[in-house]
């Protein structure tokens, strides 16, 4: 066997690992979300970071060891607020009671759970003056970005436009050039 023909059949083998693996989390074919291609990319590279570690590890008997440093406020603030648009742009048009239920649970569920206090008891009061939006998928994005825009007016951030043709450009099917893969 040459070469080529090994780097070729573990490429296979990490391909029907993709494949098997993304079937299991209920990736059947519903993939135009631009977060899927991501989410493919990551798992392959998984995969292959996976395969060379155990070849290494049968190569050495040194423990590599995997120091990373906690998030700060700022680095959680900013995954939390891309992850959130991102569920609200991707939330269903039509919502079932039960959609609605689980997003409003996940919202009460963040505003308690957040890491950073001081944030976690400012959004419980914002989403008791005003409760989670989730009747439609528009709904949820504009409140969604009102809530946005509350944070932002505090920390002296510039505000938001919270039109529906504005958030799903941003969130959900960018036209900008350098956003296309």
């Amino acid at each position: 066997m040459t070469i080529d023909d090994s780097a070729s059949s573990s490429e296979k083998k990490r391909g029907d690992q993709l494949s098997s693996l993304l079937k299991s989390m209920g990736g059947g074919g519903d993939c135009d979300r631009p977060a899927c291609d991501d989410t493919k990319s990551a798992l392959s590279a998984a995969l292959q970071r996976v395969g060379e570690a155990r070849v290494a590890s049968k190569n050495s008997t040194k423990q590599s060891t995997y120091t990373e440093c906690p998030p700060t406020r700022e680095e959680i603030g900013t995954s939390t607020w891309s992850l959130l648009h991102s569920m609200a742009a991707w939330y269903p048009t039509s919502p079932t009671a039960n959609d609605q239920k689980l997003m409003t649970g996940f919202m009460q569920a963040l505003a308690r759970f957040y890491p950073c206090t001081w944030c976690a008891t400012d959004f419980q009061q914002n989403i008791e003056l005003n409760p989670p939006k989730t009747e439609t998928r528009d709904d949820l994005c504009i409140w969604l970005c009102e809530q946005h825009n509350v944070v932002n007016q505090k920390l002296g951030k510039p505000l938001f436009q919270c039109s529906i043709d504005k958030l799903d450009e941003r969130w959900r099917k960018s036209t900008d050039p350098k956003c296309q893969k």
